[in-house]
């Protein structure tokens, strides 16, 4: 290797480092989505954080999620809990038409589900795409999910 492409990349490593580096921080245009990261990643500290500075733990981030339909989709029951005794409405809706307990429920979140129903999620809820939590259940096959949510009611 000559000298000039040696230079070359040697100069630009650095630059691809920086931009490939996993220690970056996050920027967040909104609180919102702040939380909702928080609450996917399961950071329960971060989670506390916001809910002691008094942050709408109903609000929606971008892609219109709330932190608690994060938190069940990736099976963080920690937070979940965390955020439902704050006020989470467990029935909100994201673009698509699904709420908490069906995230939880295509996601294999069998104590993630039994949480929700305790607070009052609908297992009867029905998309306007005909789709339901046990539907979704089925599709991944999650035979325990189907039955918790076939004793609370759900078709």
């Amino acid at each position: 290797m000559n000298a000039h492409k040696h230079l070359s990349l040697l100069l630009t490593l650095p630059v691809f480092l920086v931009f490939c580096s996993s220690s970056q921080k996050k920027v967040f245009t909104t609180p919102a989505d702040d939380l909702v990261d928080a609450a996917e990643r399961g950071d329960e500290k971060r989670v506390a954080e916001f809910i002691a500075q008094k942050q709408d733990v109903n609000q929606k981030n971008q892609n219109s999620y709330t932190p608690l339909m994060s938190a069940c989709e990736r099976g963080n029951l920690a937070v979940a809990k965390q955020l439902i005794a704050a006020g989470a409405n467990v029935n909100t809706l994201n673009n698509f038409s699904w709420n908490a307990l069906m995230l939880a429920s295509v996601g294999g979140h069998a104590e993630v589900v039994k949480v929700l129903l305790a607070a009052g999620a609908n297992p009867k809820y029905r998309s306007p795409n005909d789709e339901t939590a046990i539907g979704l259940a089925a599709r991944g096959q999650h035979e325990e999910i189907i039955a918790i949510l076939r004793k609370a009611g759900g078709r």
